[in-house]
């Protein structure tokens, strides 16, 4: 009897390829910046890799993402590693990353544009830029599908509300910044 799996490659494609270009531009790539790159992905170009967030402490976050992370790693797609020096975890191409990107190819190829973009534009932030940003377009999005409009001085104090680590200056540059991107709905 043949068993035949179901397995969503382009999911897996997704975080093998980042890990792959990041650290060939040689970007420190961690968990965190890799749930607010596909976060990122999925918002701000539309790529149907279909995971589902909800805001959390570091800003959007998708648990099948971190369990998804799990598997590729469990394939040697990718190696992650506690760095002590930064306290953090960075992410890395493994053994067979090629293996997994071409078992995603023809999603990796319809979106390779999307995801250079995305590492141009978000690609060498720290974690806590990428928290900000992202935090500030799920907020922004959140408020549209409520019917909301024009709401940029709402915007600053929810999320400010959201993360009190962040002053309204920071917030204020960093949706002057996405906006200008024509990141922001209004």
């Amino acid at each position: 009897m043949k068993v035949s799996l179901n397995l969503p490659w382009e999911k897996y494609g997704i975080i093998a390829e980042l890990a792959y270009r990041l650290n060939h531009l040689g970007l420190r790539f961690g968990k965190t910046a890799l749930q607010k790159l596909v976060y990122l992905l999925q918002e701000l170009y539309n790529i149907k890799v279909g995971y589902d967030y909800s805001l959390y402490t570091y800003g959007p976050f998708s648990s099948e993402l971190l369990s998804d992370l799990d598997f590729v790693e469990s394939l040697n797609g990718v190696d992650v590693g506690f760095i002590p020096e930064i306290q953090g975890y960075e992410i890395f191409p493994g053994k067979a990353n090629e293996s997994v990107r071409m078992k995603a190819k023809d999603f990796l190829d319809t979106v390779s544009e999307n995801i250079e973009k995305i590492i141009n534009e978000f690609g060498d932030f720290t974690a806590k830029e990428l928290e900000l940003r992202s935090t500030i377009i799920f907020v922004n999005r959140d408020l549209i599908s409520k019917g909301k409009s024009n709401v940029l001085g709402e915007l600053i104090n929810l999320v400010q509300a959201i993360k009190p680590h962040f002053s309204k200056d920071e917030i204020d540059q960093a949706l002057s910044e996405l906006e200008k991107k024509g990141y922001i709905i209004n």
